[in-house]
């Protein structure tokens, strides 16, 4: 009886540390996923620009290899899809580390990108700070341009037929060619602005910044031994400046106690002096 009673009480055991192991697993997955970034798909819309921006959290030592990293990603998709345009990294200390990235990205490629400069940070045991998608509605200015380029083009035309009219002046003639001329100048400018606008259109601009800024290293020799030294330098530092004001703060105390027993002896001689004596006891 009593083996068997001992076999039941270790099932039992096993069986509530696997309970307690799992819902802590299960803790964990839900703490995990809390933390992630919102998976909403951005629906492209035509005539709206987006405009991404990534921030990460990492290991000072990891920053430069996954910085690389997203940088080859997009050499790797060709330059009709992604171009680097701005690229930084600044180290302020061993544990201190800034930099950036900026792509300009195929429309239809931006979102996908994002997601996987994510997860190869998370693999590098980093983890998305913030995360922020701009949209600018162009349709405004492709419709400006394309309206004013028509209006251009229509007061053309009626200016080259007055021109051409039989009874126009040749004074007259020369001023409708200074004109035809101005509506010229009004058409290219329609068309640059329509190009400019469709060419933010075709490229999506990401910034990815990375940062030690929140993120919390895990366990180093090196820095540890670094740490204690400066607290110790610290604690020296602040021992040595209570000494110096001490001293200093010891020598008029001492003058004023070495006055005060001065004063009080002078005061006794004085009222010894001046106290009246008792006379002899006649009676």
């Amino acid at each position: 009886m009593v083996p068997r009673s001992r076999f039941f009480i270790a099932c039992a055991l096993l069986a509530g540390l696997a309970g307690c192991s799992q819902q802590a697993s299960d803790t964990g997955a839900q703490e995990g996923q809390s933390g992630a970034a919102p998976d909403i798909a951005v629906s492209a819309a035509p005539g709206v620009a987006f405009a991404y921006q990534y921030r990460f959290a990492l290991a000072a030592d990891r920053i430069a290899a996954v910085q690389e990293r997203h940088a080859a990603a997009c050499e790797a998709l060709g330059l009709d899809k992604c171009r680097i345009t701005g690229l930084s990294f600044q180290r302020r200390g061993s544990d201190s580390v800034s930099a950036s990235l900026d792509l300009a990205l195929a429309p239809d490629l931006a979102r996908g990108f994002g997601k996987d400069a994510t997860a190869a940070v998370e693999a590098a045991k980093g983890k998305l700070a913030a995360m922020t998608i701009d949209a600018v509605d162009r349709n405004g200015a492709l419709e400006r341009s394309s309206a004013d380029g028509e209006a251009a083009r229509t007061e053309r035309a009626r200016l080259e037929a007055e021109a051409a009219r039989t009874d126009t002046t040749p004074q007259a003639r020369a001023d409708l060619r200074n004109r035809i001329a101005t509506q010229d100048a009004l058409i290219r400018q329609a068309r640059t602005q329509g190009d400019d606008v469709r060419t933010q259109l075709a490229r999506t601009p990401m910034q990815i910044i990375y940062s030690t800024d929140g993120f919390l290293p895990g366990f180093s020799l090196d820095r540890t031994a670094w740490s204690a030294l400066a607290f110790a330098g610290m604690l020296l530092n602040g021992l040595f400046a209570l000494i110096v004001v001490l001293a200093v703060l010891a020598v008029p105390a001492g003058l004023l106690l070495l006055l005060l027993a001065h004063g009080r002896k002078q005061a006794k001689r004085l009222w010894n002096r001046l106290a009246p004596r008792a006379g002899p006891d006649i009676g």
